[in-house]
């Protein structure tokens, strides 16, 4: 008994885990730069062009 109770403990905690670590990946490749767009849209909101540079992926870019 004791040790179904210690196998389903470890075993949310992987689920936990990977479920967290699928979030952060979601955030920083897609969230991340959509808040980033609307937040300079509500700062600038007369602005009708908005040029938003990803030095990430243009660092990426420039490697290939």
């Amino acid at each position: 008994m004791k040790t179904r109770k210690i196998l389903s403990t470890i075993g949310t905690f992987a689920i936990v885990g990977a479920v967290s670590t699928a979030g952060a990946a979601l955030w920083t490749n897609v969230l991340d730069r959509k808040f980033q767009m609307v937040k300079v849209r509500l700062t600038h909101p007369k602005s009708d062009k908005i040029i938003f540079v990803d030095f990430k992926k243009a660092k990426r870019d420039l490697g290939r």
